[in-house]
């Protein structure tokens, strides 16, 4: 029970901030009994834990990266199974393969204490020990060809039960509900042969650090240094032929697992090449030394998050004025300043490696600005309206009302 509470918090602060409010609306009905509803899934995993079927969305690809990215939803039990699963694997010490695959120093994402700052900080290193040539590339396809029997392989070989090991291996098997409802293309998309794992499901890192044990050994014998954050990596060296000898064997050591890198002519939007100091984008940072500036397409998506959540409250202003029903999801004027001050600690969060305060305080001059128009808004819609229909619009109950 200890695992499954830890495991239903972790899940719960990620629906806190989803996007989506069924998400959010699901994790507070669930946490209203959690401790019947965890000794439900306790009382399922003794009489051998089935996984309901996901949810394949396919949402586009964020950065300007075209096509779509293949998101499995699954039920909310099963997001947390899988995430107690994921803790038990990261907390034994005895599972020895396990615990190599986390302490790989240049392996960032799905680590705990680490993440995109400490990739920055480990590249910053670099640079500051004579490093001049950086290239970077995403892994294309990585979590539709992450060879899931591989993983299951490498986990046999560690101390753990046969009936944990079956667990693990339903956990990462990707069936979805929807597969009928999906287009051929889409539905190519999903991992749901032998091989890949859902994206989203929070085994899914371990799973691809695993399998890039080897990768991320090699990758840094070579008097070169290479820093990888699950899909994406970067190569930095003291040689421009040193750094695309690095890339040749990156080409190669992928491709024994189906996978592949990028050509930075050819996409680049996803791979580079060049000296460091050129504003090349890794995690959302431009690689500029000592600065780090936020990449222009992540202000961009900030303001985009912004604009969305205000016009979304405007609607929500104009239906509350004229004595429209409100939904559940529906942020009038109090709740979008909530959601839009969340949204910015989040982002800045995001980039605790940044050292450009100009790139800030301009930002912060365009959402002073939509936030007026904002404010303007709510003024002149609620004019000539009575104290109810303003206090609807602010989203603020009133007494003698349900």
């Amino acid at each position: 029970m200890r695992v499954l509470v830890a495991a239903w918090h972790a899940i719960r602060r990620n629906a806190e901030t989803s996007q989506q409010e069924n998400t959010k609306l699901k994790a507070r009905k669930f946490g209203e009994d959690l401790p019947t509803n965890l000794r439900k899934i306790q009382d399922r995993l003794r009489d051998n834990y089935r996984f309901d079927k996901a949810y394949g969305a396919t949402p586009p690809k964020g950065g300007g990266k075209p096509g779509k990215r293949p998101i499995v939803v699954a039920p909310l039990e099963d997001r947390i199974v899988q995430r107690a699963i994921l803790d038990v694997l990261q907390d034994s010490l005895e599972i020895s393969g396990v615990q190599r695959v986390l302490q790989t120093p240049t392996s960032i994402g799905g680590i705990r204490g680490r993440g995109v700052d400490h990739a920055i900080t480990l590249f910053d290193e670099r640079v500051k020990a004579g490093d001049r040539f950086v290239a970077g590339s995403d892994i294309s396809g990585f979590f539709t060809k992450i060879p899931r029997l591989n993983v299951i392989d490498f986990l046999r070989k560690e101390p753990i039960e046969s009936e944990f090991i079956q667990l693990i291996e339903n956990a990462l098997t990707v069936e979805l509900s929807n597969n009928d409802k999906l287009s051929d293309d889409d539905r190519k998309l999903f991992p749901t042969g032998s091989d890949g794992v859902a994206q989203g499901c929070p085994l899914s890192a371990l799973a691809g650090n695993i399998v890039l044990e080897k990768f991320d050994r090699e990758m840094n014998s070579q008097g070169i240094t290479c820093i990888r954050y699950i899909d994406d990596f970067i190569i930095t060296g003291k040689s421009l032929s040193a750094v695309r000898k690095a890339m040749d064997s990156a080409k190669r050591l992928l491709s024994e697992l189906n996978m592949d890198i990028y050509d930075p002519i050819k996409s680049p939007s996803k791979a580079f090449i060049g000296n460091i100091g050129d504003p090349h984008v890794f995690l959302g940072y431009a690689l500029v030394p000592g600065v780090y500036p936020p990449a222009e397409a992540a202000s961009m998506r900030l303001m985009a998050q912004i604009q969305l959540l205000i016009a979304n409250g405007q609607r929500s202003i104009s239906r509350a004025v004229t004595d429209l029903p409100l939904s559940r999801q529906d942020r009038c004027y109090a709740q979008t300043l909530v959601a839009i001050d969340l949204t910015v600690h989040g982002w800045r969060g995001s980039f605790q490696s940044s050292n450009c305060p100009e790139i800030f305080e301009r930002i912060d001059s365009e959402i002073d600005r939509r936030l007026l128009d904002f404010r303007n808004f709510y003024r002149q819609k609620t004019a000539n309206k009575t104290p109810a229909q303003q206090r609807k619009a602010l989203r603020v109950r009133l007494l003698s009302k349900d």
